[in-house]
């Protein structure tokens, strides 16, 4: 029988795009002069660093990590495949949450493993001991999720990941944080010099807006990392791209006041529609809010109308919408108002 991988939905590139939780606004003038600078000294004609070196010394410099324990790949995701192909395979299973990010699924029947999920409550909270509980029944071999979750927004504490680390070990528990940076909680990342069993993937597609140059992160101990880089594959970054994220990995701080600003900008937006009725939205630790509305298709025509793309969860009665601009976001609010009021 021939095995079936999940079809992964690509995002919708025309509107104003709340969808992909992508970046609001392009690099700064000055960083992209930066990087137009450096181009020439570029070996477009030789292969990459495949030690890359100098961007796992600018992430490390930056997280205050030893680069040893970073390693660099085409997006978090490449780094969450490698992962899934290491300790998955056909009869294995991967344990996740429901609702959780689709690519988890894409690999594992990539490599044709089981999938069991842990259903989350409505806002994203999750009873521990339960998830514990279950996934030490069903025996599973790799967990993986979210945090904070995507799409609900909700974030545990660095105490809970750590009881569910040490409740598998030593079964791996990869953390996928591509928006930690919006939270105020404290990042798994503290825990990887004392949690054997933890890997912690990282982005800079959402927090530092390099949705299209696809640098991403795993983190790990030394002794897993050893391990780690001598199965991936090489060359897997190539030099503009590893270029580009050293230059804005220099400019932190300007990232820094970004974030704080879409922090702020989520706040306010969660302030203003958390008493509808007509639509549900949960507060978010992320750079989107998530909500629930029973006459949503009703709601997407709306959308469409105004021209926002948001993120639809077909088969559901869920959507998630990015936090863009200001003024995109005044523009999704006044279609959830005026849908309210109907």
């Amino acid at each position: 029988m021939e095995k079936k991988i999940e079809a992964y939905q690509a995002a919708v590139q025309k509107g104003i795009l709340l969808n992909a939780n992508e970046g609001y606004a392009n690099l700064s003038d000055e960083i992209i002069q930066e990087i137009a600078q450096a181009l020439p000294s570029i070996h477009f004609n030789r292969y990459p660093d495949n030690s890359q070196e100098a961007l796992l010394e600018a992430y490390g410099k930056v997280m205050g990590i030893s680069p040893d324990q970073l390693l660099a790949g085409n997006g978090s995701d490449q780094m969450l495949g490698l992962l899934i192909g290491t300790y998955l395979g056909k009869g294995k299973k991967l344990f996740t949450f429901d609702p959780d990010f689709s690519m988890y699924d894409y690999y594992a029947s990539a490599y044709e493993a089981g999938v069991e999920k842990f259903d989350l409550k409505e806002d994203g909270r999750l009873d521990i001991d339960a998830f514990i509980a279950q996934g030490r029944k069903d025996k599973v071999d790799l967990v993986l999720f979210s945090n904070p979750n995507n799409p609900t927004g909700h974030c545990l504490s660095v105490d809970e990941i750590r009881k569910i680390t040490e409740a598998f070990a030593p079964v791996p528990v990869v953390v996928d944080e591509a928006y930690m940076e919006f939270s105020d909680e404290v990042s798994a990342l503290t825990l990887i010099n004392e949690e054997k069993n933890l890997y912690v993937t990282r982005t800079l597609s959402k927090a530092y807006a390099l949705a299209g140059v696809r640098v991403g992160f795993m983190v790990s101990s030394q002794e897993n990392m050893k391990t780690m880089k001598a199965s991936a594959v090489p060359y897997a970054l190539n030099s503009v791209s590893m270029k580009i994220a050293e230059i804005v990995l220099g400019h932190a701080d300007e990232t820094k006041q970004r974030i704080e600003e879409i922090k702020a900008r989520r706040n306010a937006f969660y302030e203003k529609v958390k008493d509808f009725r007509r639509i549900q939205m949960h507060n978010s630790q992320a750079n989107f809010l998530y909500g629930k509305c029973a006459d949503k298709e009703k709601l997407l025509e709306a959308f469409d109308a105004a021209g926002i793309v948001i993120r639809n969860y077909k088969g559901k009665d869920t959507f998630r919408i990015t936090i863009g601009s200001e003024a995109e976001c005044q523009a999704a609010y006044e279609v959830l108002k005026n849908f309210e009021e109907i």
